[in-house]
C-alpha cells in the first residue's frame, strides 16, 4: 500500500525502539528518524534503498548499528551525529559518487572500514569527539574531494594524494602492525600499516613487536624522553638511518617519537611515512596515520627477513631507512597558518637489533658509538638519533647512541 512513499519522518519519536523491514517502500527518497531516544535497532534493507537521499539519525543515543553494510547509490546526506552508542560503520559496498557529506560527530566509533574508499564523491567527513578513533583508513587518501574535520575549530583537513606516477594509489593493509606507545604504559594500542609500494622482489617485512618486550621499552623511552635535550633546532619532520649487514637482513625494531608544539591542539591527524632501501633499491614504502590526542606518541614496529640467500653472503649491504612525518593540510588560511606553527616533529629515532636470529658481526653502523647500559644513572642528554641493542642473556638493555664525536673518544656510561 505505500510502495509510492517518498518521505518517512519519525523526528522525535519517543516509542520508535526497532525500525522495520522497509523493502516495501523501494522508492523514499528522504529518512528522518532524529532523536528517536529509544530506537535500538535498524532493519538491514536500510542499506539497499537506493533511491535514499537522505538518510538522518542524529541524537538516537541508544542505537549501535545502524546496518552491516551499504549500497545506497543516490545517496547524498548521511547525518549520524550524537549517536552516543554507534560503534560501528557500515562496509561499502559499492562506489557511491553521489554522497557528499557524512556526519559521525560524538559517536563511539572505533574504527572506520577499509571499503570507505568506495565514498568517492565524499566531500565533507565530520570526526569531531570521536574519541575511541584513533586512525584512519589508508583508503581515504584516494578520495579526491573529501575535507575531515577534527575536533579543533572545526578545521578541515584534505587528505588525497598521487603517487609519483600520478596514478590512483593502489594499497595493501598489513593490520595491526604498529604499536604506538606512551610513558604512561596503560595507553598503548595498534595501528594498521599501509603500503604505498611494494617491490616485486620485496623479501622485507613489518610486524607488531611482541608485547612481553613492552616494559623493556617503556622504560628506555621514559630515559629518552627525560634525556633527549630540549633544543627545538636538532629535530625535523625527516630523518635517516642507516647501518651495513651482510648474509640477510637482521631483525630489528624501529621506533619513532613524535611531539607537537601547539599544545592546545586537541585533534589532529598525524601521517608517518616509513621506507626501506637496501643498495640504493626502494624495498618498500609504507605508511600509517594517527589521530593526535595531547599525549606524545613514541610508534614501534618490526622489521624482518622472509628468505635467506637473497642478499650478498660476504659483502657488506647498505640499508637506509627513512621517517618522514606529515599533516593533512588545512583548507584554510588560518588553519594552514597554525599548521605551520605547530611543528609536529621527529623528536627522536631509533633502531634496535635483537640478539635472538642475529649475529653481531654481521651488522655494523658506520657513525661512532657510545654504549649505555641500564639501569644505573643518567646521562646529561641523548642525541637526536639513536641505536640500541637488546640482551636477555644480562637482562639488561644495552643502548648504542650515535653522539657525533669521533670512535677513539667513545666510553661506555651507565644509566638508571
Amino acid at each position: 500500500m505505500l510502495e509510492s512513499l517518498s518521505i518517512i519522518n519519525f523526528k522525535g519519536c519517543k516509542v520508535l525502539t526497532h525500525l522495520p523491514s522497509l523493502r516495501e517502500v523501494p522508492l523514499v527518497t528522504f529518512l528522518c528518524l532524529d532523536y528517536c531516544s529509544n530506537l535500538v535497532k535498524i532493519d538491514c534493507s536500510i542499506g539497499f534503498l537506493d533511491k535514499l537521499l537522505t538518510l538522518s539519525a542524529k541524537g538516537c543515543s541508544k542505537l549501535k548499528i545502524l546496518a552491516h553494510c551499504i549500497m545506497l547509490t543516490s545517496l547524498e546526506i548521511l547525518d549520524l551525529g550524537d549517536c552516543l552508542c554507534l560503534e560501528g560503520f557500515p562496509e561499502v559496498l559499492v562506489k557511491m559518487e553521489k554522497i557528499r557529506e557524512i556526519c559521525l560527530d560524538n559517536t563511539a566509533i572505533g574504527t572506520l572500514p577499509f571499503s570507505i574508499g568506495n565514498l568517492v564523491g565524499l566531500e565533507l567527513l565530520s570526526l569531531e569527539q570521536c574519541k575511541r578513533l584513533i586512525q584512519l583508513p589508508g583508503s581515504i587518501f584516494t578520495l579526491p574531494k573529501v575535507e575531515v574535520i577534527f575536533g579543533f575549530r572545526h578545521w578541515r583537513y584534505l587528505f588525497f594524494e598521487e603517487n609519483q606516477d600520478g596514478k590512483e594509489l593502489s594499497l595493501e593493509v598489513f593490520p595491526k602492525a604498529i604499536l604506538v606507545c606512551h610513558l604512561d604504559p596503560r595507553h598503548y594500542h595498534h595501528l594498521d600499516l599501509y603500503y604505498l609500494y611494494m617491490s616485486p622482489n620485496n623479501v622485507i617485512q613489518v610486524c607488531s613487536p611482541n608485547l612481553y618486550m613492552l616494559c623493556d621499552f617503556d622504560l628506555l623511552f621514559q630515559k629518552l624522553a627525560l634525556g633527549v635535550e630540549k633544543d627545538w633546532f636538532r629535530r625535523c619532520r625527516k630523518w635517516s638511518m642507516n647501518f651495513s649487514f651482510r648474509k640477510k637482513f637482521p631483525k630489528i625494531a624501529v621506533c619513532c617519537s613524535i611531539i607537537s608544539r601547539l599544545k592546545s591542539v586537541m585533534e589532529m591527524v598525524l601521517i608517518l611515512k616509513f621506507s626501506v632501501l637496501i643498495n640504493g633499491t626502494m624495498q618498500f614504502s609504507s605508511s600509517c596515520n594517527y589521530i593526535f590526542r595531547t599525549w606524545d606518541p613514541i610508534l614501534w614496529c618490526d622489521l624482518e627477513c622472509k628468505a635467506e640467500g637473497i642478499f650478498s653472503e660476504h659483502e657488506w649491504n647498505e640499508a637506509e631507512i627513512l621517517f618522514e612525518l606529515k599533516c593533512p593540510a588545512p583548507s584554510s588560511v588560518e588553519a594552514m597558518w597554525a599548521h605551520n606553527i605547530s611543528m609536529e616533529i621527529i623528536d627522536w629515532t631509533l633502531i634496535g637489533v635483537y640478539n635472538q636470529g642475529n649475529i653481531k658481526d654481521d651488522i655494523k653502523f658506520k657513525m661512532p658509538m657510545s654504549t649505555f647500559l641500564l639501569p644505573n644513572r643518567e646521562p646529561p642528554s641523548l642525541p637526536g638519533c639513536l641505536y640500541y641493542v637488546v640482551s636477555h642473556v644480562t637482562d639488561k638493555l644495552v643502548l648504542v647512541v650515535d653522539d657525533g664525536r669521533e670512535k677513539d673518544e667513545q666510553e661506555e656510561k651507565i644509566i638508571g
